[in-house]
């Protein structure tokens, strides 16, 4: 029980009046600290934001990429069917199948 009290008193005697120099610092590092924090916060923020933004425009070019791919080979099966003129071609048996 003693030593609880002893701690309680530990505990409070820096935020005591002898000690306001001491008060004063340590308030001045908590504030540079959250200071910090917040600017890594925020450079932090607008990485994420760059990251997503490059993404989705990524995102967006892969998809138009795969609408011509699948474009371009339909034209290139359309084409090889027109190219076959030979009732034996493997490549206009397999289109007009």
């Amino acid at each position: 029980m003693l030593d609880k009290i002893i701690e309680i008193i530990m505990t409070i005697l820096p935020f005591l009046g002898s000690n306001r120099k001491k008060r004063k610092v340590m308030a001045q590092e908590v504030k540079e600290f959250s200071e910090l924090v917040k600017d890594q916060y925020t450079f932090l923020m607008q990485q994420l934001e760059k990251v997503l933004k490059d993404y989705f425009d990524l995102s967006s070019k892969v998809k138009e990429m795969h609408t011509e791919i699948f474009s371009l080979r339909g034209q290139l099966a359309q084409a090889a069917t027109l190219q076959c003129i030979h009732k034996e071609c493997s490549q206009r048996s397999v289109a007009e199948a």
